[in-house]
């Protein structure tokens, strides 16, 4: 038996599955709406959270599927992608609906992968493929930006989490260095793990440019230079060991920390700055 290109797959009627209007316990009405709810989402008619919740409320009023239900499936939805039968407008419109009874709204791990995938295949198209691919990958880093529990910097993708625990060095000379934003950037990237990384990547992240690190290094060393000079004065020098310690106080006062702290926010969240 076939439908549109479909033969029929053991255990599954192909043609029953086009016009029922029951599907392995589930009315095709729910199904249709799961699907249109995936449609409004890739569309950006509703957003990644509002589908998630949307499709929750949806499938806890649905039966469970048994494993041997998820394989049948399974097994329907390889077949017409096989076949190539989702050309058919029948076809297409079951190959829609067996996919939203096995695929929630995805959660943000499962983003992720679908994001390393495309990020791959990204490298093996191109042309008008590789502008869907494009498109698509766009959608899911928006996605993630928007929902993800990390609330992540925009530049680099890293967690500010990350990030944040370079607000403020521990210098052996002065004591605690509050550090411009460029300047916790770079050593969050080169503290971040391989996986850290490579996950930062595939979101659009971005490294620190050349410019802008030595432009941050310019700026960190201006307020740290006058102070260990004279810190690192000539031991044999009148006075260079109460000067240092002045130095030293000076430098930990809370309000010349809350001065450094306001000189180096630029760029900052809110929260740490």
């Amino acid at each position: 038996m076939s439908v549109g290109g479909i033969r029929h797959t053991p255990g599954v009627d192909a043609k029953a599955a086009v016009d029922a209007k029951i599907l392995f316990g589930w009315p095709v009405e729910s199904t249709d709406k799961l699907v249109d709810l995936s449609r409004q989402a890739h569309a950006d008619a509703i957003s990644i959270a509002d589908w998630r919740s949307r499709d929750r409320e949806l499938r806890a009023h649905l039966p469970p599927l048994s494993d041997d239900d998820t394989k049948s499936v399974d097994d329907l939805k390889s077949e017409i992608i096989r076949a190539c039968a989702y050309e058919s407008e029948d076809s297409n419109r079951l190959l829609g609906r067996l996919g939203a009874m096995i695929r929630p709204a995805p959660d943000n791990a499962e983003l992720r992968k679908q994001l390393a995938m495309l990020t791959d295949w990204l490298r093996e198209f191109d042309g008008e493929g590789q502008t869907a691919i494009g498109k698509q990958r766009e959608r899911i880093v928006r996605w993630l930006r928007e929902e993800d529990d990390d609330d992540r910097d925009t530049l680099t993708m890293l967690p500010w989490s990350l990030i944040a625990r370079f607000r403020i060095i521990d210098d052996p000379d002065l004591g605690p260095v509050p550090k411009t934003i460029m300047a916790a950037r770079k050593r969050a990237l080169n503290q971040a793990t391989e996986d850290q990384v490579t996950e930062a990547r595939s979101m659009g992240g971005e490294g620190v440019d050349t410019l802008s690190t030595a432009l941050s290094a310019a700026l960190q060393s201006m307020y740290t230079h006058f102070p260990k000079l004279l810190i690192h004065a000539d031991p044999d020098e009148p006075g260079a060991a109460e000067l240092a310690q002045s130095m030293r106080d000076l430098w930990n006062n809370p309000t010349t920390q809350r001065i450094l702290r306001r000189e180096t926010a630029n760029g900052w969240p809110p929260e740490y700055e």
